[in-house]
């Protein structure tokens, strides 16, 4: 019953909000945006589809080249040539060798970036193990968004005053920091949602981890956002029920997908892993117990470290 009516209290604060009606009514009060990304190179993660796609395609708008990333060559392709400034690059983030692989064929080309969007993500309700022996979404969600992140730092290739914004979820709420939970190898323990907040909790905790490790001391801005709930494929083949009941209300991907357009364009000074929705600095914990947590961000980014073996 307390599950019941936690459930109930949040889907009764959060409804209007998080859907495509508090869209509307926040942006009429927002100032009009025409951002000037020309002479910029992006990486859009998960780019064939939904938030990505409509990221990418903001991007090309307003001037910048865009190197797009996702696992479907098909699907990358449906994306046009973007005026001769769409790169489509496959890759499969559930990989740590296809993402050192990307990372790879980046540098090899002499790319320099001013704009990282890790915006790939899964929710799967029933459990996979990659071929690296990882639980797919931790993989995916977390682990190989901060090997990339790490690569391009190290290697010099974020310019600076360069933007990395995390595309992180509501669901976070309803997870604290637990780095013992991040990769569950054991189908009877998966539970798929929860996996989920707990993989977007520590994206917001990584965001803190990295404004305050590199975000003086190279010029970098750090920002992880959540998109509210928008209408994705990944949102009807994962939370089916959720789905059909707000399936008329649900955001579009521009709507989703508009903050981290903005976070580029104006670069907003904010504390270190302030969770960015609409415009505006939003609350990082709603329930009192997400906040009890033995994890600290250091911790999150060691134990990433020695989960992909990095010296």
């Amino acid at each position: 019953m307390a599950m019941l009516w936690k459930i109930i209290k949040f889907y009764a604060r959060y409804t209007l909000s998080f859907t495509a009606v508090g869209y509307w009514w926040r942006s009429l009060f927002w100032p009009p945006l025409k951002p000037d990304f020309t002479g910029q190179t992006w990486i859009v993660t998960g780019a064939s589809g939904g938030i990505g796609r409509a990221i990418t395609q903001m991007a090309l708008t307003g001037g910048a080249t865009v190197i797009a990333a996702a696992r479907s060559p098909a699907k990358l392709a449906e994306l046009g040539d973007g005026g001769g400034r769409l790169i489509p690059m496959p890759a499969d983030f559930s990989s740590q060798a296809d993402t050192d692989r990307f990372f790879e064929k980046l540098r090899d080309d002499g790319r320099k970036i001013d704009v990282l969007v890790n915006n790939v993500g899964i929710l799967n309700n029933n459990f996979a193990l990659t071929p690296e022996g990882r639980e797919e979404s931790f993989a995916t969600n977390i682990l190989t968004q901060y090997l990339l992140t790490e690569r391009l730092i190290e290697a010099g290739m974020l310019n600076r005053e360069g933007v990395v914004v995390n595309m992180s979820s509501g669901g976070m709420y309803n997870a604290p920091l637990m780095v013992g939970a991040m990769n569950v190898t054991k189908a009877d323990k998966y539970r798929g949602v929860f996996a989920y907040a707990v993989h977007k909790r520590g994206q917001v905790e990584l965001t803190k981890y990295w404004q305050t490790l590199y975000g003086a001391a190279r010029g970098l801005h750090f920002y992880v956002m959540h998109p509210g709930w928008a209408k994705t494929a990944g949102v009807a083949r994962s939370l089916p029920r959720f789905y059909k009941i707000l399936n008329l209300v649900l955001r579009d991907g521009k709507q989703g997908g508009e903050t981290a357009i903005w976070l580029a364009a104006t670069k907003p000074v904010c504390e270190p892993g302030a969770f960015w929705f609409d415009r505006a600095v939003r609350a990082e914990h709603v329930f009192p117990a997400t906040r009890n947590t033995k994890d600290t961000p250091a911790g999150l980014a060691e134990y990433l470290r020695r989960e992909l073996k990095l010296s």
